[in-house]
């Protein structure tokens, strides 16, 4: 369940969390916001601050230099993926920000410890979509449209 493009539930991380099959739709479609951040390490705090973003996004995709993995389909892991540390994950919960997604098979980092991005995104109710493919999408609005599969008792899809 967790190979391409996919969708966390809440129940992925959190017992007793909701399945996939109960995300409410209305936030997995409408404008997004797609940032570019192809200098970091690390989405911090100081880079979605830099980002002067309008006031009703509620839905953000993170393009880094993730991307260009991509262009290789037959690319080995890379743990040292860019990916948003917990104060970052703050933020987003703080801003309002009901959908997060990035161009990599996680939200956060490989090397972390404990699952705590996810922990304050899932816990807040933030929807994480992870491996999205931005390798030729441009900074800018779009939308976005990314129905999960529906099935039920599903920690993803």
């Amino acid at each position: 369940m967790h190979s391409g493009t996919h969708v966390d539930a809440p129940s992925h991380f959190i017992k007793d969390g909701i399945t996939v099959d109960q995300l409410p739709l209305d936030v997995l479609i409408g404008p997004a916001f797609v940032a570019n951040f192809p200098k970091a390490d690390s989405v911090t705090p100081d880079f979605l601050e830099a980002l002067d973003l309008p006031r009703e996004t509620t839905r953000l995709l993170i393009k880094t230099r993730n991307s260009a993995l991509w262009s290789n389909p037959n690319h080995v892991f890379n743990p040292d993926f860019v990916a948003i540390n917990p104060e970052a994950a703050d933020w987003i919960v703080n801003r309002g920000i009901r959908l997060i997604g990035i161009d990599y098979l996680s939200i956060q980092r490989y090397k972390d410890p404990e699952p705590l991005t996810h922990r304050i995104l899932r816990g807040t109710g933030v929807i994480i979509v992870e491996g999205l493919c931005l390798q030729n999408v441009y900074a800018a609005l779009c939308t976005l449209i990314c129905f999960s599969i529906k099935l039920g008792g599903r920690e993803d899809a």
